[in-house]
């Protein structure tokens, strides 16, 4: 229903420095109310969005951190300094000591010994070995070398 114009007879309109002051209060009144509710009512801006991303983004490394300084970085120094590897993972190398290259080497030489045994020559260990017996014996693990592979390029076919 309209309100008859009746000129703001229910307020004062005059000019007066009591009447100014209680416009001025009311106004500041009206002023704080909009901006707290400004405040309460803030829609998020990118500034905000990018903090709270941050902090999560924060409280999952901190997790992610500790597991690495607890957990991962000792067993690495136990790789190194004791040799001995820890299975953890799936693609890890399996658990126990960790052989050197020689080991690795000399390993690899009994397997081949062992295998083929009927040969002509004898296998030692490298260290004990000629000149002449390692050429032999490089040429040998190339002729199993290429037979092996003939055979499997005749399957694959």
């Amino acid at each position: 229903m309209p309100l008859s114009n009746n000129k703001f007879t229910w307020r004062p309109n005059d000019n007066s420095s009591l009447t100014n002051l209680r416009y001025n209060l009311e106004a500041t009144k009206w002023v704080s109310a909009v901006k707290s509710a400004e405040t309460k009512l803030k829609k998020p801006t990118a500034k905000s969005i990018k903090w709270d991303l941050g902090a999560v983004g924060m409280f999952i490394s901190i997790p992610l951190l500790l597991l690495l300084f607890i957990f991962l970085i000792p067993l690495q120094l136990i790789k190194v300094v004791f040799r001995y590897n820890i299975k953890i993972f799936p693609g890890d190398p399996p658990t126990g000591r960790i052989l050197t290259d020689r080991e690795k080497f000399d390993k690899r030489l009994a397997e081949i010994k062992n295998r083929h045994s009927s040969k002509v020559f004898q296998i030692k260990p490298t260290h004990e070995m000629t000149q002449e017996e390692i050429a032999d014996l490089v040429a040998y693990v190339k002729e199993e070398t290429a037979k092996s592979k003939a055979i499997t390029y005749k399957t694959c076919k």
